[in-house]
């Protein structure tokens, strides 16, 4: 029986979450979770089966094995992904063994190239490149495309075609499910080792509060770097992910034992992982990350109100800032030395 078949009559999944069910049930009581809109209101509860929905988001259409073939991919490595977690935050393991960093990895990988951010940075590549091309184009380059469709353009008409696709606005794309799931089954394997290759830093609570948003893994820039390479996989100082309302995972820079002489292979394989007792700064600093990378809404549990920074971004795409990240606080909350309480 070809996967086709053993699906018909199967109804595909429409109500697709950005951020998966079972993370946010983490940050739940009763499936209950608490939401702040940027830029700070309105405030409100919200079941946890509707928040980070959006329809259709990963549809494929027309795809022989269904329209949420991709959606179903990713609940599998989702399942996978909350044996782990539970391990972590109910048994207590860490550090992980090799197969289960790598899966925890995976999750934290795909979370960074499934959000709706990463199919607007698509779509503004998409625009970026038909700018260009327009902007350095001359009339006869019309002319010429024309002629390969055995149709004729004045010069005038080309010189008119021009500057209409030259004005501002003129340029629009879009970036389709398909397309963006074909980024993330090419992108996945090779970023993944800038997951792995860092050493990860579990943060207990006991009694303070986590919060994470509808982008939970942050990128915390590296200062020194020059301002347009702040930002990335390769080179951000290190990244934050809440795992739940008490637990945090950092993941910071393998430069240090890099420099000591120890290959990264080595740091891939959690050898210097390690397990730090959080204080108040260490959750000040990391929900600070976590609100200040938020694309639109953060999400929090009902008792933890209290913990949602007042510095708040604006509803927009890129939103880290080193400047504000750092703004109150030293770097030291990032390094492998353990911070007292």
């Amino acid at each position: 029986m070809t996967q086709q078949t053993s699906n018909a009559g199967r109804k595909p999944s429409t109500r697709h979450h950005v951020v998966p069910r079972f993370y946010l049930d983490g940050f739940a009581r009763q499936r209950q979770i608490g939401v702040v809109q940027l830029p700070g209101a309105p405030r409100f509860l919200q079941n946890v089966s509707d928040a980070t929905v959006q329809n259709n988001f990963y549809t494929v259409a027309g795809h022989p094995d269904g329209p949420d073939v991709f959606e179903r991919a990713m609940g599998r490595v989702e399942a996978e992904a909350a044996t782990v977690l539970r391990k972590v935050v109910d048994d207590g393991v860490w550090p992980l063994p090799g197969d289960d960093r790598e899966t925890l990895a995976t999750l934290i990988t795909l979370q960074i190239l499934r959000e709706p951010t990463q199919r607007q940075q698509m779509r503004n590549t998409a625009i970026a490149v038909a700018r260009l091309l327009v902007d350095t184009a001359r009339p006869e380059w019309l002319q010429t495309l024309a002629a390969e469709k055995g149709e004729q353009l004045s010069t005038e008409d080309a010189a008119r075609q021009l500057e209409e696709l030259q004005a501002a606005g003129a340029i629009d794309a879009t970036a389709s499910p398909a397309s963006h799931a074909g980024q993330i089954g090419y992108l996945l394997p090779r970023l993944i080792r800038y997951i792995t290759g860092r050493p990860w830093a579990l943060v207990r609570f006991s009694r303070r509060g986590l919060i994470t948003s509808d982008s939970p893994v942050s990128l915390v820039p590296d200062p020194s770097m020059p301002a347009h390479m702040r930002m990335g996989l390769m080179t951000a100082r290190g990244f934050t992910f809440p795992l739940n309302r008490r637990t945090a995972l950092v993941m910071s820079s393998p430069e240090p034992f890099i420099n000591a002489g120890r290959h990264v292979d080595e740091v891939a394989s959690g050898a210097f992982d390690l397990v730090r007792t959080g204080s108040t700064r260490h959750e000040r600093a990391i929900n600070l990350s976590t609100a200040l990378g938020a694309r639109e809404r953060i999400y929090h549990h009902p008792d933890d109100a209290a913990f949602v920074p007042s510095i708040l971004p604006d509803p927009v795409d890129d939103t880290l800032s080193s400047d504000d990240i750092y703004d109150g606080f030293d770097e030291a909350w990032l390094t492998d030395e353990p911070i007292a309480e």
